[in-house]
């Protein structure tokens, strides 16, 4: 009696009823678009179809896709053109200094890479790291400075620009690390130089004439190239008993074909329900 009385006391919960409405299919580049809301739901999401806001990929954390990376160099003082190599370790343990340097195994990719000989920011090109890329594996990049005691001062390289891509099996461009957001460990194994990191390059200056040998290394932070933040959108309605006509977007910066995404979920502890209506907008 007692349960079939809580039973019939339980309350269910109804599938989301909304829509969406909107003036047209095209806008410009950063045209605000105003979406008129009908009905309504306990939440709504917004997720405008931009990289990193694709409702599609709100699940995603990993991708097997085809990874790169691209920077600029520059060479002063052009004696010593092999004093700078590009190397990678999926086993450097992340402790920066020269022992565990040493006790790491380190691929050379410098071939890979085409490097300054006298002109500032020299393309390297596309450098391609799907030999590179194990599933959950973190990997480091480091650049290692040999320079050699002599008659001429010794090189100074600048590297910018640095991009770290993954490429997904559907073309779309997945962010992996930049300049702006990499973090260095910069360790001096023999000299007096080292590396200086910024958030808009790494350079080290060579010593000057006479000066003796120095072996440099900047080493960025562990990067797992199979790994993406997943897709998040704007919440339009977090409380359930708002009223919400309306919703203007600020509207997207760059050109392209958008598919819009509105998630509408009702809820309580036992239930949840979920409606979605999806739009694709033109951008020119």
């Amino acid at each position: 009696m007692g349960a079939a009385l809580a039973q019939s006391c339980k309350k269910g919960v109804d599938e989301p009823e909304f829509d969406i409405t909107f003036d047209q299919r095209v806008y410009a580049v950063n045209e605000p678009i105003k979406f008129m809301v009908t009905g309504g739901a306990d939440l709504i999401t917004f997720y405008s179809g931009e990289p990193g806001k694709e409702y599609k990929y709100r699940d995603r954390f990993r991708i097997d896709g085809k990874p790169t990376m691209s920077f600029t160099s520059y060479r002063q003082n052009t004696d010593q053109p092999n004093s700078l190599t590009l190397l990678v370790s999926s086993d450097f343990s992340g402790i920066y200094d020269t022992e565990n340097i040493q006790k790491a195994t380190w691929k050379d990719i410098t071939s890979r890479a085409t490097l300054s000989s006298g002109a500032d920011n020299t393309p390297s090109g596309t450098i391609d790291l799907t030999d590179i890329q194990q599933p959950d594996i973190p990997v480091y990049f480091a650049f290692k400075y040999v320079a050699k005691q002599g008659t001429v001062a010794q090189p100074t390289w600048t590297i910018k620009n640095i991009v770290i891509n993954t490429t997904a099996p559907d073309g779309t461009l997945v962010p992996v690390a930049t300049t702006a957001n990499l973090t260095w460990g910069a360790v001096n194994v023999t000299g007096a130089q080292t590396w200086n990191n910024s958030t808009t390059q790494s350079q080290i200056v060579g010593g000057g004439v006479n000066v003796a040998d120095n072996e440099d290394w900047a080493i960025t932070k562990s990067l797992q190239l199979d790994r993406v933040q997943r897709s998040f959108g704007v919440n339009m309605k977090s409380n359930p008993t708002s009223k919400l006509p309306s919703y203007e977007f600020a509207g997207y910066t760059a050109a392209g074909t958008y598919t819009v995404t509105f998630e509408a979920i009702n809820s309580n502890i036992d239930e949840i329900k979920r409606t979605i209506k999806e739009f694709t907008i033109t951008v020119k």
